[in-house]
């Protein structure tokens, strides 16, 4: 029986509401994670302060604040600023990936994207930032075997 408990919790932030709905079914149903969303920059920042947030999916073009001024004010804040951040956005541009790495993302992710190629991208950055006992159990437990953590292990066919 695989217990109740969702050690990683994932926050999204985007303005696009079917984004969000897509990307948290298919990270909920693959890695049993707990998805938080989040619809404008200042609103993933409360939450981010409210819940405890192992991992941030953000857009760059939102409505209010942009992903680039949510970015920076979570790296501004020192309770925020060593959770990682996925750039989950259609802006491709190759400015916009500069400015992002140079904010310190962890990952940049295009939209469209591929249900395996998101599952695959948070389970390397959560990973790697968070390399806990806790983090280990869930791997080891929700995700697969000890060789390949990561595999898609949902009810959903992905193919």
């Amino acid at each position: 029986m695989v217990p109740d408990k969702k050690p990683i919790t994932i926050l999204i932030i985007d303005d696009d509401e079917i984004v969000c709905y897509m990307a948290k079914t298919i990270l909920e149903d693959n890695l049993r994670c707990e998805v938080l969303t989040a619809f404008s920059g200042m609103d993933g920042i409360d939450m981010m302060i409210e819940n405890k947030v192992h991992l941030v999916l953000l857009d760059v073009a939102m409505s209010g604040w942009s992903g680039f001024k949510t970015l920076s004010v979570i790296r501004d804040k020192v309770l925020l600023r060593d959770i990682p951040v996925i750039m989950l956005t259609s802006a491709a541009d190759r400015g916009s990936v500069i400015k992002a790495l140079k904010l310190g993302v962890a990952d940049y992710i295009r939209k469209p994207f591929l249900p395996e190629e998101l599952v695959d991208r948070v389970s390397k950055v959560i990973r790697e930032y968070w390399q806990e006992e806790s983090i280990d159990y869930y791997f080891n437990t929700f995700c697969g075997s000890e060789n390949h953590p990561c595999e898609i292990t949902g009810k959903q066919n992905l193919g």
